[in-house]
């Protein structure tokens, strides 16, 4: 057997981030420690699949500092949802920024998000009919 287990993101601003992807995202607090020197968390999905674990504070990216996406090497990944603008919104109201335009791919759009530190993905939308097959 060979899956992918949880998503690790560090962040600078453990509050800020935290916001952004339990409430921004959607994503479930299912386990939370803050101390005087380090936070983490565990944040489930709704629909269920690896959790994402967010560990900080670490040191921010100074102005300029982290080069541009696709310059070194990286690992990325997408999210993706039935409720593209809904969850779009709600993302960059919990200071969340949106990288470039959305694009569309055989109907269906996508669109890359920095999360308050700068970790970014792919926003994806998916149709509620491949939802429905994924949970098979």
């Amino acid at each position: 057997m060979l899956f992918i287990g949880d998503v690790h993101v560090y962040v600078s601003d453990f509050v800020a981030a935290l916001r952004f992807w339990s409430d921004g995202l959607g994503l479930e607090v299912a386990e939370k420690e803050m101390t005087e020197n380090s936070a983490y968390a565990q944040l489930d999905f709704p629909d269920g699949g690896s959790a994402l674990r967010l560990f900080g504070p670490t040191g921010a990216w100074e102005q300029d500092e982290r080069p541009p996406l696709g310059a070194r090497p990286t690992i990325r990944f997408d999210i993706a949802t039935t409720t593209f603008d809904q969850t779009l919104v709600r993302l960059l109201e919990h200071g969340g920024t949106q990288v470039d335009e959305i694009e569309s791919y055989e109907g269906l759009r996508t669109v890359t998000v920095e999360d308050p530190d700068g970790n970014s993905f792919e926003l994806f939308e998916i149709l509620e009919e491949e939802a429905h097959d994924h949970d098979h």
